[in-house]
C-alpha cells in the first residue's frame, strides 16, 4: 500500500505531463496483426516450459570459439531466447551468430550495445562519433539518417535490436560512465535527437531501446561498480530526467531499458530500479503509457548483482528481457522456481512470451539466412555509410564566436592565410582540405609553446586548431593570440577543454568547436570555415564561458566536398567512371588526368588517375596543374569580356578597332566582339605562328619537304628541319627587359615579338564567306582588347578580378612564376620549334610567342580550382559572398546560341543535330555549356542539372598524335556515366 501512495503522491505533482493511456508502439501498429498472433500462437503452443522460461533471457557472449561451447549451451539448455555479442570482429560475430542461429530451434533476438553503431563494440565496424557531438545537430534529419544507416549495417550482421540511444540527460559534468555517451544538458534536445535517432534504427528494421530509465545523467557513480542514487525531487525529475523518455514513449519506439538506479522520490527505497515495480509496473508501463518491449540493464553491474532472486524480482518489476546475468543456470531455475511456486503467474509469463515473440515476429527474426561472410566488410564499410559520417560531422560543427563575420571568410584576395596546427601531423586532413579553398601557408608545432611566432608576423589571418589536450597550451596559445586579434581558434578536442582556452578564446576573432580529431571532423571544420557547409550546430553541454545551446549559424557560400550521395546519386553508380578513365591510360590516349564533378554545390567526384609520363614517372594527384590549351578562351578570355560588359565598357556590336588600334584601316576593323565569340568573324582558323620568329636567311629550302636527312623530325603531321635560327630581334636564349616573356626553356620574347605576331593575325586573308569556323585568332584579338581597355596584361586582370578571390591559386597563366615545375605535367616533346619537352611552358605555339598569355591558350589550373569559376557562374555570378558579375550578364553569355552553328558566345555547347560531331555525350541538355582543349581538356557546365564536369590531361604527351583520347570519346563516355546516374536517380 506505501508503495501506491508514494507513487499517488509522485502523480499528483507531475500529473499535467502523464497519461495512463498505453501508447502502442509503430513497430507494432504497422504489423499486419492477424499474420503475427497466428505465427506466435503457432510457436508458442508449441513450447515447453523451459523453452518459454528461456525467452526471457540474453546472456552476454564474445563472438570467439572460447565462448562458442558456452553460448551453446545456454541455447540448448537453457534455451535463451536470444544473445547480446560483445567485443569482436565483425567476420567472427557474424560467423558465430550464423551457428546460434542454426542450433537454436527458435530463432534467436540479436542485440547490438552500440550508442554508436557496430563500432561500439566491433573493432572493424565504420566509426560514428560519441552521442555528444551528435548532441550538437540540429537537423533531425541527420540523426534519421544516421538511425538508419546503423540499422542497415545492424541488419547486414543479422542484430535486430540497438540498446540505443542513451537518452540520460548529462547534467553532472563528473558523471563517470555517461559522459560522452548523452546528448547533453538540454532535456528537450536530448529527447529531440534521440527520438530522430530511434525512430531511423526502427525505420531499417532494428528494434531501438531508449536508456537508462528513469535517467542516469545526474550522478557522480557508476552503476557498474556500485547502486548510483540520483537525488533530486519528484518535479525536478519530470522536468529533466523523465522529459525525454516521456517524450520517446510518445513517439511510439517500442524499446526500453531500465537501469540500476535508486531514486528515492520515485519510492525505490535503495533497491535498483531494475527491481522496483515503483519504476517498471507502476510508473513505467502505468504512468507514462510504455507499452513495447522492457529490457533491465545488464545484471552483472555491482548495482544489481548482490541481490538475490534477481531474476525473479526484474520479470515481476515489469521488465520482459533480463540481459547478462552471471549465472545463468541458476536464474533459470529460479525463473522455474517461481512459476511453479505462482510468485509468478503462468499469466505473466505468457504474456511476456507472447510479447517477445511479437517482436521476434515484427523484426523478422523467423526470416534468418545465413551471413553472407564474404562480401560483409565491403558491405558494411559502404560509400553510404562514409556518407552518413560526413553528414554527422557537417551538421555538429559549432560556430561559437565571430566577431564581424568573420567566417565564412571572404575576400580571399585581401588576406593572406596561415593553418598552424597544434598536436597535428604534417599530413593531415583539416589543412589538406583548407588548401582547397584558398592558398593557405601551413605550419605545425608539438605544443603552442613551439608555435612559429616570427613567421606569423606577415600573415593577416591565423587558423590556430588544437588537436590535442596539453594542458600547457592554453596559456602558451593565449599570449600568441593576445598579439594578433586576427586569428581564428578550431578545436577538435572535447568542448569542456573550452574553459582552459577562455582567454584564447576571448582574444580569437572566431572560434569553432569541432569536437574530436577524426579526419571527418577536420574536413568539416575547414569547409565550416570557408562557407563550403552551412553551419548550424549548438554547444550540448556548458562549457567554459559558453553556455548550452550556444552557436551561431551560418549559410553555404562555396563549393563543398562530400560524395555523390550527398546529391541522391549511388557512387556505386559512378564507378565505371575509374574503369573508363583507366582504359585511356592502358590505351595511352594519356599517361594520367584528372576528374571534378560537382553538382548542386557540392564536389561529389574528384579523382587522379595516372602518371606525368608513361612509365616510371609522378603520380597525378588532385593538386597536379594541367595546360589547359584553349578551355582558356571560355575560362580567362571570356570572364575578362563579361566582367568589362558588366561594368558597361564593352558592347557585343561593338567593332574590334574600338579597341585594338593596330586593326584600323585592316579587313579585320569591322569584326564584332560578338561574331569572334561566335567564331563568326571570317578569321582563318590558323596560321602558322612561328614563321615570324624564324630567320629566312638561316637555311636553304623551306621548312618543311618529304622526309629525308634533312627533314627528319615528325611535327604536326609534317617533316621539318630544325637547323634553322631564330630572328635575334625577335627570339633570345636569356631573359632581359627587352625579352621578358617566356616561350620555353631558355627562349625569351620581346615586344617586337608580340607586335610582329599580332600583324600576322591582322594580315592575314579573310574566308570568302563569314559563316561558322572555329579560330583561335579570333580570341587573340579579344585578348589584346582585354589589355588595351585595363591597361594590364590578361592573367593580371583575370588574377585579380576573379581567380585571386575565388581561391584559386593554381589558376594562372605563366605558371612557372608562381608554382615548382614538379606539380605541372609534361605535354609535348617538340622536336621542331622549341625542340625540348615542354613542361611548364604553353604548348600552343601562338600562345608561347605571346609570352605564355594568350588569349586562346595559355592558362594552366588543377580542376578543383577551375571549378570554383564555374560554380560561380551556376551560382549566376556570385561565389563567396562575393558578386562577381551580375545575374543578367551570367545569363547573357551562357545562355545565348548562335543563330548558325551550335557555338555561344565563347563557350561551346551540345550538337543535338550531329551527335558525332557534338564535343559532349548525346545525353546532355541543350543548356550546357563549356569548352574543350587540345591538350586533353574539357569542362561542361549544366544549368539544368546544376553541374559541373571537368576533365584534364595531357593526352599530347609525348605527341599530339595519334588522338586516342578522341577516338575512344573518354569525355564523352565519362559524361554519358554521369547522366545514366543522374537519370536513374530521377526516375
Amino acid at each position: 500500500m506505501q508503495r501506491y501512495n508514494i507513487l499517488f503522491l509522485f502523480l499528483s505533482i507531475i500529473s499535467a505531463g502523464i497519461t495512463s493511456a498505453q501508447v502502442e508502439p509503430t513497430l507494432y501498429r504497422q504489423t499486419d496483426k492477424k499474420e503475427l498472433h497466428q505465427w506466435v500462437d503457432s510457436v508458442y503452443n508449441s513450447m515447453s516450459l523451459d523453452e518459454k522460461i528461456g525467452q526471457l533471457f540474453m546472456p552476454i557472449v564474445e563472438p570467439n570459439t572460447t565462448y562458442k561451447s558456452r553460448m551453446a549451451g545456454y541455447i540448448n539448455n537453457q534455451k535463451v531466447g536470444g544473445l547480446l555479442f560483445s567485443k569482436g570482429s565483425m567476420a567472427s560475430q557474424a560467423e558465430i551468430t550464423n551457428y546460434a542461429q542454426s542450433i537454436s530451434k527458435t530463432p534467436l533476438l540479436i542485440a547490438l550495445d552500440g550508442e554508436w553503431g557496430l563500432s561500439m563494440r566491433l573493432s572493424d565496424a565504420p566509426k560514428f562519433p560519441r552521442n555528444q557531438l551528435i548532441g550538437a545537430i540540429r537537423d533531425e534529419n541527420i540523426l534519421r539518417l544516421y538511425g538508419q544507416e546503423v540499422a542497415r549495417q545492424c541488419r547486414e550482421m543479422g542484430i535486430h535490436i540497438n540498446f540505443a540511444p542513451s537518452i540520460d540527460v548529462h547534467s553532472n559534468p563528473r558523471n563517470p560512465v555517461i559522459g560522452t555517451r548523452s546528448f547533453g544538458e538540454d532535456p528537450a534536445t536530448v529527447a529531440k535527437l534521440g527520438i530522430a535517432y530511434a525512430k531511423g534504427l526502427e525505420e531499417g528494421g532494428v528494434m531501438a531501446v531508449a536508456k537508462h530509465f528513469p535517467g542516469h545523467g545526474d550522478t557522480s557513480d557508476d552503476s557498474h561498480k556500485t547502486l548510483p542514487t540520483i537525488s533530486h525531487s519528484a518535479d525536478r525529475l519530470e522536468k529533466v530526467e523523465l522529459l525525454p523518455f516521456r517524450e520517446y514513449i510518445q513517439a511510439g519506439l517500442s524499446g526500453m531499458m531500465i537501469g540500476h538506479l535508486n531514486v528515492p522520490a520515485l519510492g525505490t527505497k535503495g533497491l535498483p530500479a531494475t527491481l522496483s515495480p515503483v519504476i517498471g509496473v507502476d510508473l513505467l508501463h502505468g504512468g507514462m503509457g510504455f507499452d513495447g518491449l522492457t529490457f533491465t540493464d545488464a545484471m552483472a553491474m555491482k548495482g544489481v548483482s548482490n541481490q538475490a532472486d534477481m531474476s525473479v524480482k526484474a520479470l515481476l518489476a515489469g521488465n520482459d528481457i533480463i540481459l547478462g546475468v552471471v549465472h545463468q543456470e541458476r536464474e533459470f531455475e529460479s525463473v522455474k522456481k517461481a512459476i511453479g511456486k505462482g510468485t509468478i503467474p503462468e499469466t505473466l509469463l505468457e504474456e511476456k512470451v507472447k510479447k517477445i515473440l511479437s517482436y521476434k515476429y515484427i523484426l523478422q527474426v523467423q526470416s534468418f539466412k545465413p551471413i553472407e561472410t564474404q562480401t560483409l566488410a565491403r558491405r558494411i564499410h559502404s560509400p553510404r555509410a562514409e556518407w552518413v559520417q560526413r553528414k554527422i560531422y557537417d551538421g555538429a560543427m559549432t560556430l561559437l564566436k565571430n566577431d564581424a563575420g568573420l567566417t565564412p571568410l571572404k575576400e580571399l584576395d585581401k588576406k593572406k592565410i596561415a593553418s598552424v596546427a597544434i598536436g597535428a601531423p604534417a599530413s593531415n586532413a583539416f589543412q589538406k582540405q583548407l588548401k582547397k579553398y584558398a592558398p593557405v601557408t601551413l605550419f605545425q608545432a608539438p605544443s603552442a609553446a613551439g608555435v612559429p611566432t616570427a613567421a606569423l608576423n606577415d600573415f593577416d589571418l591565423v587558423i590556430y586548431s588544437i588537436h590535442n589536450s596539453k594542458e600547457a597550451d592554453a596559456s602558451a596559445l593565449q599570449q600568441q593570440i593576445s598579439k594578433n586579434k586576427n586569428s581564428i581558434i578550431v578545436f577538435f578536442t572535447s568542448p569542456y577543454r573550452l574553459e582552459a582556452f577562455s582567454a584564447s578564446a576571448a582574444h580569437a576573432g572566431a572560434v569553432l568547436m569541432a569536437y574530436d580529431q577524426t579526419d571527418f571532423a577536420q574536413m568539416s571544420a575547414a569547409q565550416a570555415l570557408f562557407g563550403g557547409i552551412a553551419l548550424s550546430g549548438k554547444l550540448p553541454v556548458s562549457a567554459g564561458d559558453f553556455a548550452v545551446n550556444s552557436g551561431m549559424d551560418t549559410r553555404k557560400t562555396r563549393l563543398a566536398y562530400s560524395l555523390p550521395e550527398e546529391v541522391g546519386i549511388s557512387s556505386e553508380r559512378l564507378g565505371q567512371i575509374e574503369s573508363i578513365a583507366l582504359e585511356g591510360i592502358r590505351q595511352r590516349a594519356y599517361p594520367g588526368c584528372q576528374l571534378l564533378v560537382a553538382k548542386d554545390g557540392v564536389v561529389i567526384y574528384d579523382r587522379a588517375f595516372g602518371n606525368f609520363d608513361y612509365g616510371k614517372s609522378a603520380e597525378v594527384t588532385e593538386e597536379t596543374v594541367y595546360d589547359l590549351a584553349s578551355v582558356t578562351k571560355a575560362s580567362a578570355t571570356l570572364p575578362a569580356i563579361m566582367k568589362l560588359y558588366d561594368e558597361k565598357k564593352i558592347r557585343l556590336q561593338d567593332p574590334i578597332s574600338k579597341f585594338v588600334p593596330e586593326t584600323r584601316g585592316s579587313n579585320k576593323a569591322g569584326i564584332t566582339l560578338r561574331s569572334l565569340l561566335f567564331h563568326e568573324s571570317g578569321i582563318k582558323p590558323f596560321i602558322p605562328y612561328y614563321v615570324s620568329a624564324i630567320d629566312k636567311n638561316s637555311y636553304a629550302g623551306e621548312l618543311f619537304g618529304r622526309r629525308s636527312a634533312v627533314y627528319h623530325v615528325r611535327y604536326a603531321g609534317a617533316w621539318g628541319r630544325t637547323d634553322y635560327r631564330f630572328l635575334p630581334s625577335l627570339i633570345a636564349t636569356r631573359p632581359s627587359e627587352g625579352f621578358p616573356m617566356p616561350v620555353a626553356e631558355n627562349l625569351y620574347a620581346g615586344k617586337a615579338m608580340h607586335d610582329a605576331l599580332l600583324k600576322d593575325i591582322i594580315d592575314s586573308p579573310l574566308r570568302n564567306r563569314r559563316g561558322y569556323a572555329y579560330s583561335c585568332l579570333n580570341f587573340m584579338l579579344l585578348k589584346e582588347a582585354v589589355e588595351h581597355l585595363t591597361r594590364t596584361d590578361l592573367n593580371t586582370y583575370v588574377r585579380s578580378n576573379y581567380f585571386d578571390k575565388l581561391g584559386a591559386a593554381s589558376t594562372t597563366f605563366q605558371p612557372l612564376m608562381y608554382m615548382p615545375v614538379d606539380i605541372i605535367p609534361p605535354t609535348e616533346n617538340d622536336p621542331f620549334f622549341r625542340k625540348q619537352h615542354l613542361q611548364g611552358y604553353v604548348h600552343d605555339e601562338g600562345a608561347a610567342l605571346f609570352g605564355g598569355i594568350s588569349g586562346n591558350a595559355g592558362l594552366f589550373s588543377n580542376a578543383n580550382d577551375l571549378a570554383k569559376l564555374y560554380q560561380m557562374w551556376l551560382n549566376g555570378g556570385e561565389y563567396g559572398g562575393e558578386r562577381y558579375l551580375s545575374p543578367e550578364t551570367v545569363k547573357l553569355f551562357t545562355t545565348t546560341k548562335s543563330s548558325i552553328s551550335r557555338r555561344g558566345l565563347g563557350f561551346d555547347k551540345p550538337d543535338p543535330r550531329n551527335n558525332n560531331a557534338s564535343p559532349t555525350s548525346p545525353q546532355v541538355p541543350i543548356a550546357v555549356y563549356g569548352h574543350t582543349g587540345y591538350t586533353g581538356t574539357c569542362f561542361w557546365i549544366d544549368p539544368a542539372n546544376n553541374m559541373i564536369y571537368i576533365f584534364l590531361s595531357n593526352r599530347v604527351n609525348p605527341s599530339r598524335s595519334p588522338d586516342r583520347l578522341s577516338s575512344l570519346k573518354i569525355r564523352e563516355r565519362i559524361q554519358s556515366e554521369l547522366y545514366s546516374a543522374i537519370n536513374e536517380n530521377n526516375e
